[in-house]
Order: C-alpha cells, then structure tokens, then sequence
C-alpha cells in the first residue's frame, strides 16, 4: 500500500522539539533561566519540587512580556531575539531559537504570567499539555513567574526515561550553578521542595565561586585577564589541583557568558596544564571566553552547548597559551612583606600567597593565526644542542649550588647564629629564609606569617628543566638526516593540516615532503628516536586537524628536557648548607612553574602561623 505524506499538526511538531530540548527537568529550567537572564533580571529565584519533575517555578524581576505577545511567545518559533538572518550569525543573547517555551508547554501543565514595567497589571497564559487558555488579567509584580506543573505526566513513553528525583534535582542544580557562576551581578535564589539551597547576592565572580563551592576556592587560585586588540579575550580564575582538596574538579568554560562543552576548548586547556599537572588530577578553572558574535556560531545544536569557531587555531592557541602564561607564575608573590620578622604571634596574618593579580598582555605569536597552528608560545619548550652531554649534569648542578650570590644576604641584611637571615628592609622575598633540612629531604624555611615546607629534590628537579629550557632557546633544532626517508600516507582530512603547517613542523626539527597524501619524512629532530616519527607526526596532525593547534612534538621534548633535569637534580640525603637551601628558595621565585614538579606534585607547601596556634591551641 502507497504511503501518503501528511502535515504534521503543530502541538506534535512542539512535542518532537521538545524531545531535543526539553530532555529532562534540567533543560527546562536552562530555558527560563536564561529567558530571565536575557530579560536583564536583578533577582531571579528558582522553586522546585520533586527535583523538577512535579514543579518548576522561576519568578524574575526582568523586563516582562506585553500582554499581546503572551499567546505568540508560546508559539513554536516565535523570539524576541531575532529579526532576520544576518541576526542568527551575531547572537548576543543566551536564547533565540523560539522553542523554549513552547516545547515546555506541550508536555506540561504550564503557566506564564508577566508584567511590564509600565503595566497596570499583570497578565497570564496557560497550556495543558498543548492546549492553550485565552490570556486574562493576573496580580504580580513587575517580571515575569513561569511555573512548569508535571513535566511529561501525560505522555508516558516519555516520563518513564526520567531518573530518580535525587538524580533529576542533582542536574537542577548543576545547571543553577552553571548560570549562576556566570552572573554574578545577579541575586539568585534555590529552593527545593521548600527549603532554601543557595541564597546567592550579587557580587563578584570570585565571592560568587566561593559560595557555590566552598572557601578552598578563595586561595591559591590564579587570576586570568588577558585581553587582545582583536577583540579576543579570556578572563576567570585558575586553580592548581594539588592545592585543591576536592575530589569533584570545577571545570567551567564560557564562551561570550554561555556555558559550552566543546572539543577545542578542552584541548585547549588540557593543553595549557601540560607539563604542570599530575597525571592522576585534572584541572579546575572557571573561565570566560570573550569573542567577537560574528567569530563563533552558535546555532550548532538545541541544547546550545556546542559552539564553532571561525578561527580554531588562534582561538585554540590563544586559550592555550593564556593559561600556560599564568600557570608559569608562582603562588609565592605575596602583596604583603612575608620576610623573617621579630613579633609577637598576635600580629601575624594569615595572608594568601596567592592573590597575585598578572595583568600582562600577550600578543599571538603569527603561528597561531592561521587556521591549523602550533601554539609557539613564549613558555614553549626549548631545544637541546647535538653537543649537550651527560657528564655535564653534574658540572651544571654543581654550579648552581656554588652560585649562592643571589641568596647571600645584601648590606640590608644580617645573618644570625642559626644562619636565618634578619630583613632590617622590606625585601619581596616569598619563601622566607632556610632554618634546617629535614631528614635530607625537605628543606625549613621561616617566614613572617609561618613554615614553607619545600621538596628539595622536586623544587630543584624544576629549576633544572626551566634553566634546561631556557639554554635551548638560542638554539636551533639540531636536524637528524634519514638515511633511509619514512614514507606513508595519511588520511584525507589531515592534508590541509599538513600543508598549513610545514614551515612549523621545519622550525621543530621534521622536514617532511607530502605528494598528494603521500609523506616523506627525511629528518626529524636529533632529540626524537626516528622510530617514533611517524606516530609523533600522525598524532600531531591529528590534533591539528581537530582542535587547530598542537602540542605533541613539544611535549616530547620537553619529556627528555624532563627526564635529563630529573637526572640532574640533587638527592635525598644530600646535605645542603643553610646557604644553598636559600639558593634553593631564591630560585623557586624566580622560577616559572615553580610549584610543581616537572611530574605536577607540588614542590611546597604552607603551615600559617594561625594554623600553628590552632595546633597547639594558643589564644584559647
């Protein structure tokens, strides 16, 4: 029998949307939040019950919806936000597609109320699952209360696919925090079956983190503001998980406000930990991407939550590289004076050493512009000269421990029988100053506000690699020439990456000839076994392909720059004078990425004078 085509009625239409939109309570919550977020809402306060399943009830005090769009603002397709199609390349708004609403109110019992500013009163819209109640009068505020009574009741295929409630409340929530966290200039208010969950008042982005997920978030963070003339930007806070203490990583990336879950932008930053962070731990940040509207799409999915870039590789690169620049100064920069001191403990302070504020600006190296590039960052790896030998790892260790010059004390400086040094000066010195080693392993350093507890051999295992690094930067790749060339060929899609990137992959040390898909690779860099080049050009390629900017070659090289410094670095049970364990400590300060490991352990940590009180209960 001949299948005829029908026309698909609208309250059908509305429920197959919904299906994409409107997945479970958290969506629908999603959509109003952000309708009261685009409304330029001051208070927006969230009710729920059941975890969303029997009542969702958002109450703002945004700008309202005349009376004669109520009906049309439950229409499919109908926005306030959107006027022609050039407007859908240039949104600046979080919602604008026009589902929202109607989706919610096909598959619920729903009601909207609104006033406008200059309304005598307010007017309200209902649905029943569809099916729409002509607009009457209603007493409210100014704003706008939305209310969602049952959300799929009366469609139980669809019902059954929700979760518990503990379960739908738990994805209620992550999605408030989501749009709380990026507003925090707006008051925001939960509450769930009755009892209040967060009473959030409007303040800054930082105090706002700390009332979503606790006071650890307030210290030893780094703060991002790298602005471009371009337009570009990133801004938020950066944390390192060895100062961290929850299991749960606060992972939050906003590309103009919206929250967005997208493949570049995880490389990215994924990329922007390299070299810093353990392997077991991942990184915590809460970032804003700032973008030009015509520079990222945005209608790639219902949900929203997926963005693309016109530019990936600058985009990739310059997140990349942003995070790598802050992640390379230390948490030891106090604003106060933290120098050794004579006073009493209640004149001690327990100041974070971690509110350095870097304001530098970065300038995209003209390798990240293209459209498939390396991130050739100041912070990347260096090379190793073919000349480089392993008997000089302890000539280089050794004159680092004889050069104490910069930790031996300044005419401003006295030194008493112990070998602590007596600041009679302010001297920005963030470590303190060296009293003892324990056990060989650890050095003592006292400072004004308590004991900073360093890992010799770690602290030093960094300032080897960075001091290895930075040798390499006034060298030039030393090539190793193929006898016998690597020929392959390589999959259509990572062509355009190749011939983007040859003059890059020359600058790193491959020189690589590609013949319609056909690659030859005839030298590779002296520091790379040449059996492992093909797979190292393939998976580069790859990222470049995916994400427009790579950092697998560097990364390899830094792993032997990583292991030579490992090497390198003194031992346990070497016995350091007070003298070099300052030259230690002077060091670190000076040292990027001093924090840490080259394997991301933290090389120091700590203990505040308030701490210690508390420990053996002074003051009480």
């Amino acid at each position: 029998m001949l299948a005829r085509i029908y026309k698909l009625d609208n309250n059908l239409i509305n429920r197959i949307a919904a299906g994409e939109v409107v997945e479970r309570p958290a969506s629908a919550l999603k959509e109003l939040i952000e309708n009261s977020i685009d409304a330029r809402a001051t208070k927006i306060v969230v009710e729920l019950i059941n975890g969303g399943i029997s009542l969702i009830k958002i109450t703002d005090d945004g700008g309202g919806i005349h009376k004669d769009d109520l009906l049309l603002s439950i229409d499919r397709h109908a926005t306030s936000k959107l006027t022609s199609e050039d407007d859908l390349y240039n949104v600046s708004t979080l919602g604008f597609r026009g589902e929202g609403l109607a989706s919610i109110a096909s598959v619920a019992d729903f009601n909207l109320s609104s006033k406008p500013k200059n309304s005598e009163c307010g007017y309200k819209v209902s649905s029943v699952y569809g099916v729409i109640s002509n607009v009457v009068p209603a007493s409210m505020n100014v704003g706008t209360v939305v209310e969602v009574h049952n959300l799929y009741h009366n469609i139980p295929a669809r019902k059954k696919f929700l979760k518990a409630e503990t379960t739908e409340y738990g994805h209620c929530k992550n999605v408030f925090e989501r749009l709380a966290l990026s507003n925090p200039q707006i008051h925001f208010e939960l509450k769930h079956n009755g009892k209040e969950v967060y009473r959030l008042t409007a303040d800054n982005l930082l105090n706002r983190i700390v009332a979503l997920f606790g006071d650890e978030y307030a210290k030893n963070y780094f703060e991002i503001l790298e602005p471009q003339p371009n337009g570009l930007s990133i801004s938020g806070y950066i944390y390192h998980p060895s100062y961290i203490k929850s299991s749960k990583p606060l992972q939050y990336f906003y590309v103009n406000s919206r929250y967005v879950r997208d493949k570049v932008v995880q490389n990215a930053v994924k990329q922007g930990y390299s070299g810093v962070i353990h392997h077991e731990h991942q990184p915590h940040y809460v970032l804003f991407l700032d973008i030009a509207v015509g520079e990222v799409d945005v209608n790639v999915h219902p949900t929203k939550t997926e963005v693309r870039f016109r530019e990936s590789g600058s985009v990739h690169g310059f997140i990349a590289s942003s995070i790598r620049k802050y992640l390379s100064q230390n948490i030891t920069h106090d604003k106060v004076d933290t120098t050794v001191a004579i006073s009493s403990p209640s004149t001690y302070s327990d100041n974070l050493v971690s509110d350095t504020l870097i304001k530098q600006p970065l300038h995209l190296d003209s390798g990240v512009k293209a459209q498939y590039s390396f991130d050739l960052s100041p912070a990347k790896p260096s090379f190793m000269p073919n000349d480089f030998k392993a008997r000089d790892f302890t000539k280089v260790t050794q004159n680092w421990l004889n050069d104490s010059s910069s930790a031996l004390p300044d005419k401003n400086t006295s030194s008493n029988q112990d070998g602590v040094h007596l600041h009679s000066q302010s001297q920005n010195i963030s470590l303190g100053y060296a009293i003892a080693q324990l056990n060989g392993i650890y050095i003592l350093a006292q400072t004004q506000d308590g004991l900073i507890v360093v890992d010799m051999h770690a602290a030093h295992e960094r300032i080897m690699l960075e001091r290895l690094k930075e040798q390499y930067l006034s060298h030039q790749v030393v090539v190793q020439s193929l006898l016998l060339p690597i020929t392959f060929l390589i999959a259509d899609e990572l062509i355009e990456a190749l011939q983007h990137n040859l003059d890059n992959l020359s600058a790193l040390g491959f020189i690589v000839d590609n013949q319609h898909g056909e690659v030859t690779i005839n030298g590779v860099p002296a520091l790379i076994n040449a059996k492992d080049s093909k797979q190292l050009l393939l998976d580069t390629l790859t990222e470049l392909s995916n994400f427009g900017g790579s950092q697998v070659i560097n990364e390899s090289y830094e792993k032997v720059l990583s292991v030579m410094a490992c090497h390198s670095a003194v031992r346990a049970n070497h016995q350091l004078s007070i003298d070099e364990m300052n030259a230690v400590l002077r060091d670190m300060e000076q040292t990027p990425r001093a924090n840490y490991c080259n394997h991301g352990r933290p090389t120091w940590f700590k203990i505040s004078m308030h701490e210690l009180d508390g420990m053996f209960m002074r003051g009480k």
